[in-house]
């Protein structure tokens, strides 16, 4: 196991393999340590404008050192670029351990190393601007891997009909807006929608100029599909699983076992020509080209269409999101 001399040389070498993303300046949002790829398995840390979230996936990391201290050095590498605080996020395997002390780290307002954060601050990316959270669990607000994609999304988009299912915080809609299109944006989290809908107005956006669903995305295709609704471009990016909610009828959701489903579903509200975009960032699906596997098993005449890489901050591999994106010849 690397001692304290070596995995402060090996922090310093990762930051500095994304200097030129740091001194571009074109975003605020970067990840500047990507597990092993970088030599420090285990060890994650993204930047967002002043604030870092660092990652620590327990059990897997190839190093012992104290946070604290590897956060104290980031704000020294990282302070004439306005990096100010350092947030602990403890990730721990089995998910129902989380609660306690590990829930605390997650949502503690206060930064393992620099001055505090407000709960919500504004971070710029290619021109667009998104409303993030350092310490609201993992749930930051924004998929920084997506960066490249979202601005390829949003090329030629003026006038074409976008359906961005699983929206999140609407980080696809809102480039695609900014492009010139309408949106629909879906997901079943009413504090998501809303939160999406504050991304529209902090890019100047109007949201009654688009259309946000509070609905399950499988709901929502099966209605668009009686209604006759068709889109242009649709973007499929969901969670890896989910619990579901008896309550609301809402089935649980697992990628590697319903992604195929998904895609079949979607495929009924493309309009002629139309675009699908599909992401995923469960293991399962990430291997070797099992992802286009699906798909091709689930819709019949799919052509393929190039999309962007993963940024240069992000190298490649498992610890990445996959993505195809297809028409229907």
């Amino acid at each position: 196991m690397p001692d304290s001399g070596e995995w402060m040389l090996r922090l310093r070498a990762a930051v500095g393999r994304r200097i030129g993303v740091l001194e571009r300046n074109e975003t605020e949002v970067c990840r500047l340590v990507h597990g092993g790829a970088d030599r420090l398995g285990g060890w994650f840390v993204d930047r967002y404008g002043p604030g870092l979230a660092l990652v620590r996936h327990q059990g897997r990391m190839e190093f012992n050192a104290e946070p604290r201290a590897v956060a104290e050095e980031l704000l020294r590498l990282l302070e004439r670029f306005g990096v100010t605080s350092v947030y602990d996020k403890p990730f721990v395997r089995d998910r129902s351990r989380l609660g306690g002390e590990h829930d605390a780290a997650l949502k503690s307002p206060t930064p393992i190393a620099g001055a505090p954060l407000p709960e919500a601050i504004e971070v710029r990316e290619h021109g667009r601007t998104f409303e993030v959270r350092l310490y609201d669990g993992f749930s930051t607000g924004l998929f920084l891997d997506q960066r490249l994609n979202r601005s390829f999304l949003a090329e030629g988009a003026a006038g074409r009909r976008v359906l961005n299912t699983f929206c999140y915080t609407g980080g696809f809609s809102v480039a695609c807006a900014i492009g010139g299109a309408t949106t629909t944006s879906v997901d079943v989290s009413a504090r998501y929608m809303e939160w999406a809908q504050r991304n529209f107005l902090l890019n100047s956006l109007d949201p009654g100029a688009h259309h946000f669903a509070r609905m399950d995305t499988f709901d929502f295709l099966s209605m668009a599909r009686r209604k006759g609704m068709q889109f242009d471009l649709v973007i499929l990016d969901p969670p890896t699983f989910s619990a579901g909610d008896r309550k609301r009828g809402i089935k649980p959701w697992s990628a590697a076992r319903d992604y195929g489903r998904l895609v079949a579903e979607a495929s009924h509200v493309m309009a002629p020509a139309a675009r699908l975009f599909a992401s995923t960032n469960a293991s399962e699906l990430c291997e070797g080209d099992r992802l286009r596997r699906v798909i091709a098993s689930a819709v019949p005449g799919v052509r393929w269409l190039a999309t962007p890489g993963t940024p240069e901050d992000f190298p490649t591999g498992n610890e990445c999101a996959r993505w195809e994106m297809f028409s229907i010849s």
